[in-house]
């Protein structure tokens, strides 16, 4: 059940047909309502991007779908958070410390072209 003391939901993004993955962008009481964006799924914990990890992952982002075009291997990685493909597939994973969340690549090119509205 939503509990509204643990976040306040702005937008919410689904990036798959089936409603399975998804972005929202909230702002934490418990984290003096900063502004965070989750990158989820149905069935794993969503991994918890903070403003510095958000803008890492928008700069990224575009370079990680032509890596997987091209079927390149590609990484970031900036402190706590990675961003990087996976051998086949067209999958990137996203990790922010332990946890983690796997997008392909349609995932991918779904939020480059909407991610501007998250980033902004």
């Amino acid at each position: 059940m939503f509990d509204p003391r643990s976040v306040l939901i702005c937008r919410i993004f689904f990036i798959n047909e089936v409603c399975s993955k998804y972005l929202p962008v909230g702002y934490y009481p418990a984290r003096d309502y900063q502004p965070l964006v989750e990158v989820g799924a149905s069935t794993k914990m969503p991994v918890r991007l903070t403003e510095e990890h958000v803008r890492t992952f928008a700069q990224h982002l575009p370079r990680t779908c032509e890596a997987m075009c091209s079927d390149e291997q590609y990484s970031c990685v900036d402190g706590e958070f990675r961003l990087q493909t996976t051998g086949t597939y067209h999958v990137a994973r996203v990790y922010l410390g332990k946890k983690d969340t796997s997008l392909h690549l349609t995932e991918l090119r779904y939020m480059m072209y909407m991610f501007h509205v998250v980033h902004n």
